[in-house]
């Protein structure tokens, strides 16, 4: 890693802990900036509390407020990282985890398991349910994909994944029709939220973050080479076919755990990959990284927006980030049009 790209990196993780620390900060119910700080070296080393530090503000920081920004900075990251993988594997700047029906997946599977009230795994039921609809979803595609066209090339991928896409809220729309008591909790799941997001969702999450990003990294020269185009890819030795398989495979495990602890959340997956790029190149083991922090600061910002634009009332994050995103995307887009 060059020495520019190094300290480019460095500043990322210093704002990525400026953010969260905003995100402890903004919000009523703390007497003293510095009590925030010595609650979580309690919460985290179990080191003693003041005696002005009262059990209301523990509670603010600690059961609230750090695992609601912890967990938005994850989702973020997480959404980031697939967003960059798509873009890679399909080799289109537009593609992200709507556009291959993995998030259609995801939804739909949260959604039959919320209506029909089933928690066979406690927290974890809605992650790992999350992640099994979009593997299914994705092995249903990739099947797809390889009985109409063996080489799989990205226009099929794409093609199919939106068909599938489309078909699946259709089936959704259709379920939380028919069970219309539950509609309304089923719509606010969806604008995505992370409010009442405690300690649990953030342990649930990690292992898929984890994989994930160890995952893709391993990954990362071979991503680097199918920028190159498939035949390219295929002359240097590389099996396309397999590596974008595995790659949608680690696309399904972010994404759905992601949309399990948060909702439907979109464009971070769409725009930071085009922020990462341009600050640090086209590498992967660069990208990926640097895609997880810029991911996670850009979601605890709209968090941090979304919770305090209309106060004590909070507003969707999709919006928040439809808001924001929308023309952050169209200035990249047409930027790099014009160029």
């Amino acid at each position: 890693m060059r020495s520019s790209t190094l300290f480019k990196f460095l500043l990322i993780v210093i704002f990525s802990f400026i953010v969260i620390i905003l995100g402890l900060i903004i919000g009523g119910g703390i007497k003293n900036t510095v009590h925030i700080f010595e609650i979580i070296l309690h919460g985290l080393f179990g080191l003693d509390l003041r005696d002005s530090i009262s059990s209301v503000e523990v509670s603010i920081i600690w059961n609230i407020r750090f695992p609601r920004v912890l967990l938005a900075f994850i989702v973020g990251g997480m959404l980031s990282i697939s967003g960059v993988i798509i873009q890679s594997v399909l080799r289109n700047p537009l593609a992200s985890s709507y556009t291959i029906g993995v998030s259609s997946g995801a939804s739909l599977g949260i959604g039959i398991f919320t209506i029909c009230n089933i928690t066979f795994l406690g927290y974890f039921t809605y992650p790992v349910i999350g992640f099994i609809f979009s593997v299914l979803t994705i092995i249903f595609v990739i099947s797809l994909c390889k009985k109409l066209d063996s080489s799989m090339s990205n226009n099929t991928i794409i093609l199919i994944g939106m068909v599938m896409s489309l078909f699946l809220n259709a089936v959704f729309i259709l379920i939380t029709s028919v069970r219309h008591e539950s509609l309304s909790s089923i719509i606010i799941w969806q604008l995505g939220s992370f409010s009442s997001r405690g300690w649990i969702y953030v342990i649930s999450i990690i292992p898929f973050l984890i994989i994930g990003v160890f995952g893709t990294m391993f990954y990362s020269r071979e991503l680097d080479i199918l920028t190159f185009g498939d035949d390219m890819s295929k002359a240097v030795g590389v099996n396309v076919s397999k590596i974008k398989i595995i790659m949608l495979l680690y696309v399904s495990i972010l994404t759905g755990a992601s949309i399990a602890a948060s909702g439907v959340i979109g464009f971070v997956d769409l725009v930071v990959p085009h922020i990462s790029r341009k600050m640090f190149g086209s590498g992967h083991s660069v990208v990926i990284l640097s895609s997880l922090f810029i991911g996670g600061i850009l979601m605890v910002i709209f968090d941090i927006i979304s919770r305090v634009i209309i106060y004590p009332a909070e507003i969707p994050i999709a919006t928040v980030n439809a808001l924001i995103g929308t023309p952050i995307f169209c200035y990249i887009f047409f930027r790099e049009y014009r160029r």
